[in-house]
């Protein structure tokens, strides 16, 4: 079999042929013209949080404790979460931050 006939795009076993073609993905808006107060709270569980800001669970908390990043919201007895704009505002806060020394 030649490469060009392994690399080729084959459906699902299953998957109606379909001859439309696909609908481009677009990323949700980051900005939610809505009041604060009309907005739907996101919860972002730990992992999420890593990922969204390249820190460690250890460096996450160590910056909570310090009072340096956004407090935990105990779920239930054994979850929490961050309020995910709160974690956003954070970010943006740090890329201003950054911003302003470097031009400076």
């Amino acid at each position: 079999m030649s490469d060009a006939a392994r690399h080729t795009h084959r459906p699902l076993a299953g998957a109606a042929p379909s001859n439309a073609p696909e609908a481009p993905v677009r990323a949700a808006p980051s900005y939610d013209p809505r009041p604060p107060g009309h907005r739907a709270i996101r919860m972002l569980r730990l992992p999420q949080v890593i990922d969204a800001t390249g820190l460690g669970k250890t460096k996450i908390y160590e910056l909570q404790g310090q009072g340096d990043f956004p407090m935990r919201v105990k779920i239930t007895a054994h979850s929490v979460a961050w309020v995910e704009e709160e974690v956003q505002m954070w970010l943006a806060a740090r890329i201003q931050a950054n911003t302003t020394l470097t031009t400076v």
